[in-house]
This record gives C-alpha cells, structure tokens and sequence, in this order.
C-alpha cells in the first residue's frame, strides 16, 4: 500500500525530517506523483525500520527564536547546526520553534520531548544553551541523561540577542499575567504593560 510521507512517519512513529534523511541515504525509495508528492510503499519502508532497529536514532537539531521579526537569526541557526552536523557525518532532523523561551508548551518543543522519551535520538544539538528553555532546561538534561541522550551546545557563550530576548520573555510574562489579573481590555492593564515597556527602554 503507497502512503503519503506523513502516514508513513505516523505508521514508523518516526519524524517527516527521518524519512527525507533515508531516502537522501538511499535506504528507503519513494515515488513521486503528478503533483510531485512522495508516496512510500508502506511494507517495504515498514520493512527497512524492522531491520534496522538499532541504528534507527538520528541527532535531532534544535533551533528557536522568540519572535517571527526573528526569522532570519532563525535561518542562521539552522545553517551553522546543519553544518556543524554534517562536517560531523551525523544524520539530523530539523526541530524548530518560534515563541518565548518561557513557554514550555511550545510545538517543537513537545516533538523533541516525544522524540526523547521514545528513544528515537541519540543527540540534541544546539547554537546556545537558551535555545532550548529560558529557565528549567535542566530538566530536558535530565531526562536526556536517563535515556542517554547526549546534549551538544556549539556555542557556551550567551547568544547576541540574548538580552533583547529576555526583555521580551519578561514583558510577555507581564502582559499575560495582567490580563489575567485585570482584563485584557481594562484600563489598569494597558497601564502596567505601558509602565513596563517604559521600565525596560531606560534601561537600554
């Protein structure tokens, strides 16, 4: 039965990135439609991940930014992991998020975490150790450590952009709190989120 690449990924419980990474290696073949589209013969791609249990695990890279006014710092992290990884000979898969790095329930975020618990990495690489959370990414360590996933940060020092991004992480945290509080809408709100703003551009 030919299945489209993201019924495939779902039948293998393997990411869509995987599958391009096989096919590219040559070790899974796909058809192309009229549109261009993959299609997979599911029994033989379901077939090579049988044999091949044990050397299914891929490094995953992980790049984030905490705005889409970011996007090309995103491009930019992408490039140098991509890089780094191939000059390591290492077969990747793309993970990326956009939102703040106080938010836990980020999109890539939870695939990583999935990825993590069914033993489907060997590594997380990544640009800056604040890509993956702002505060609490201790805890993605550890359960990296009980699967033995290694964790590998190209760069120790803190990112560019890193105070700008925290002032961001800050104010978001402000502003959904106070609408909490008070009221999107309510005059009290606009006032702490103004006065916060205010607060942080004397600073800079």
């Amino acid at each position: 039965m030919k299945v489209t690449i993201g019924k495939a990924a779902k039948e293998l419980g393997v990411t869509v990135e995987t599958l391009r990474a096989w096919e590219k290696a040559g070790k899974i073949k796909s058809e192309r439609t009229q549109g261009n589209h993959r299609r997979y013969e599911l029994e033989e791609i379901t077939g090579y991940a049988n044999r091949n249990k044990a050397n299914l695990k891929v490094t995953a890279i992980y790049a984030r930014i905490s705005t889409p006014s970011r996007k090309n710092d995103l491009d930019m992290q992408r490039q140098v992991l991509e890089l780094f990884c191939a000059s390591k000979g290492w077969q990747y898969t793309i993970i990326e998020d956009i939102g703040s790095g106080l938010n836990y329930s980020k999109k890539g975020l939870l695939e990583l975490i999935k990825l993590i618990e069914n033993n489907q990495i060997e590594r997380i690489v990544l640009n800056y150790k604040d890509r993956l959370l702002r505060f609490g990414s201790e805890i993605i360590y550890e359960m990296c450590k009980y699967h033995n996933i290694e964790i590998v940060v190209i760069n120790d020092t803190e990112s560019e952009t890193y105070e700008e991004e925290l002032v961001e992480d800050v104010l978001s945290v402000i502003t959904v709190f106070s609408a909490r509080l008070y009221g999107n809408g309510s005059h009290k709100n606009k006032n702490i989120v103004d006065n916060a703003k205010k607060m942080f551009e004397k600073k800079e």
